[in-house]
């Protein structure tokens, strides 16, 4: 019996060092343009629709537009009459309140498609983003466009095809000045002294009788 309880107490203790060390864990990489020779890095650019431009990494070489906004994490939905010809909805936007997405979108609401190379200068894509493919190491771009007639050139992505230099993180704060303090790590290291001191006592009972 006594045995049996104290292989408990220890696979508790063990189950509290893991928590605590999982919480330890570093978070996972923000989002932004690609490392030089990583990829292919896509912008959207909402425009009216909000939230804030969309800047991932698709790595490698995307076969072409739409691969790479797949590639890169970023839902796109075609239209019924073109599929993926025309790209209706990207990351669910413009909702159906604006685009039904039937059929061509109108001409004064569509996702416009543009493409740069690293540090360069927006170009309007003269392709379908299903057939244009993507250049190694560049930019490809969306904005959402709402021109006020047929006859006005959509407007590039407000965010410029440029890699922003790495900034180092930052330092972990010191406990005392308000940083994390590994709570679960002091508990786990508590267990086991307490474990450690029953497996003792219970030793020295066992040789007193």
């Amino acid at each position: 019996m006594i045995a049996a309880r104290f292989a408990r107490l220890s696979a508790l203790c063990a189950l509290l060092l893991g928590a605590s060390f999982a919480g330890a864990a570093p978070a996972s990489a923000a989002d932004g343009a690609c490392a030089e020779g990583a990829g292919v890095t896509v912008v959207v650019d909402f425009g009216d629709l909000g939230p804030q431009p969309l800047i991932r990494c698709a790595p490698g070489t995307p076969a072409n537009g739409i691969a790479a906004l797949q590639e890169a994490g970023i839902d796109v939905t075609g239209s019924q009459k073109y599929g993926l010809a025309v790209a209706c909805r990207i990351d669910g936007k413009p909702g159906p309140d604006v685009e039904s997405c039937a059929g061509m979108p109108s001409a004064t609401a569509y996702w416009s498609y543009w493409h740069a190379s690293a540090g360069g200068v927006w170009e309007s894509s003269q392709e379908g983003a299903q057939t244009s493919k993507p250049v190694a190491g560049g930019f490809e771009g969306w904005a959402f466009a709402r021109p006020k007639s047929a006859n006005d050139l959509p407007a590039p992505p407000k965010v410029a095809p440029v890699r922003q230099a790495a900034t180092p993180a930052p330092a972990p704060a010191p406990a005392e000045q308000g940083g994390s303090f590994p709570w679960g790590l002091v508990i786990g290291a508590v267990v086991i002294v307490v474990v450690a001191g029953a497996g003792i006592v219970v030793a020295r009972r066992r040789r007193a009788q």
